[in-house]
């Protein structure tokens, strides 16, 4: 009933956009998010985070004196509905578009929202190619990316496993999945591991049997599972389902909470992972605390890092309008260019010429079921690894973003 409740609300928002336009005094945002499909956790993860952050702002008089108002539109972890998505709100005036928890999904309303003159504050998309070869001058993303992932990962990996352990590789089979794959494989082999599988699995497949048990029969020391929200849900049971831990390393190069928790202390224990950020954080900074009692008290429950980033995009937004005296796109572009703030942890940036947030990597393990102390309570995290060592360099990264005009 409630779900039936939920796609009544959403289908008169997307239909009459005209109702949240119509106030006063008000400037009009698009969250795009995956309200169904792979990685509709996250997306519901995310609307959790634009909404607290949008009522914060607001509570405080909102932005230069103008109240944000916001319609919500479905994803559905797909690019091309995305992109139609996007479409809608230009032609609606949003002002700025953010959200989505899929690279092929930022990567679409992206390119929209640079032909219309539009700021889009990628949410959860970690492909190199969103700041790199499709990176364009109106879109921002906080988010780490792939290469940042292998770079952090990399030395733990080898002092873990050793320079000559053998590694297979699963990931999705588009843009997010190839790229951090690829990084990963670049690292490892370059301290002198070998890499024994490489196979490419389908967004949103429900069975990864046949592809576990070609990684069973080439025997690897290591194994990399490059999937995300319930593709990696479903790949870790099976993983269990087989017990291949019993004779192989698992790494997940990047999690998010949700999926940690769909699957359980029980599966997660020991595997090696990534974030941008964890709630754990709320311990070592004020930022984090904050957001974590804010969220914690609003909806029960911990949020993940798709919130986070969903939190950082509507207050860095409203900063930088702030600082431009303008919601001019030009100006708030300006604004953000280069700019250093501290929001969840220590200071931090967004780079100038590839619009990359500059920010800690964080490795972690998993926790076993008698060291989580709640149904949250998921990683250890063994080690912070700076912005700055771990983006990319202008040679490794060589995009060059459109002029303002």
């Amino acid at each position: 009933m409630k779900n039936n409740i939920l796609r009544i609300i959403l289908s008169i928002t997307i239909l009459l956009p005209g109702i949240v336009l119509a106030q006063e005094n008000s400037i009009f945002i698009g969250l795009n998010v995956p309200l169904s499909g792979s990685y509709a956790s996250q997306g519901e993860d995310e609307l959790k985070a634009y909404k607290l952050a949008i009522k914060q702002v607001n509570q405080n008089g909102g932005i230069l004196g103008q109240k944000i108002v916001y319609a919500i539109k479905d994803t559905k972890t797909n690019a091309n509905t995305a992109r139609e998505n996007a479409i809608k709100f230009i032609k609606d005036r949003a002002i700025m578009i953010t959200g989505g928890s899929s690279s092929a999904v930022a990567i679409a309303q992206s390119e929209e929202c640079q032909k219309a003159g539009v700021i889009f504050m990628a949410c959860l998309t970690h492909s190199n190619a969103t700041t790199g070869k499709n990176g364009h001058r109106h879109t921002f993303r906080w988010y780490n990316n792939g290469h940042q992932t292998a770079k952090a990962m990399a030395k733990i990996l080898v002092e873990k496993f050793g320079n000559q352990a053998k590694y297979a590789y699963l990931y999705a089979d588009y843009t997010w999945g190839k790229t951090v794959q690829q990084s990963m494989q670049n690292v490892i082999e370059a301290a002198g591991c070998k890499t024994v599988l490489n196979n490419s699995t389908e967004l949103g497949a429900k069975s990864f049997l046949s592809s576990l048990l070609k990684v069973k029969k080439v025997k690897p020391d290591v194994l990399v599972l490059v999937h995300f929200g319930g593709d990696m849900i479903n790949c870790l049971k099976q993983v269990n389902k087989l017990k291949l831990t019993k004779s192989m390393k698992i790494v997940v190069p990047l999690m998010e909470l949700h999926m940690a928790h769909g699957v359980g202390p029980e599966i997660m224990q020991g595997i090696t992972t990534s974030m941008c950020w964890y709630h754990g954080l709320s311990e070592k900074y004020e930022g984090s605390k904050k957001f974590v009692e804010l969220f914690e008290k609003e909806y029960g429950k911990k949020p993940g890092n798709a919130a986070a980033a969903a939190w950082v995009n509507i207050f860095q937004y409203a900063d930088a309008v702030k600082r431009a005296g303008s919601f001019d796109h030009i100006k708030v572009i300006k604004a953000m260019e280069g700019h250093k703030f501290t929001l969840l942890g220590d200071e931090e940036y967004w780079r100038e010429w590839d619009h990359q947030g500059i920010h800690p990597t964080y490795v972690a393990v998993g926790k076993s079921p008698a060291e989580s102390k709640n149904e949250w309570d998921l990683f250890n995290i063994i080690a912070s690894k700076p912005g700055n060592e771990v983006a990319r360099t202008r040679e490794e990264n060589p995009v060059k973003l459109e002029a303002l005009k």
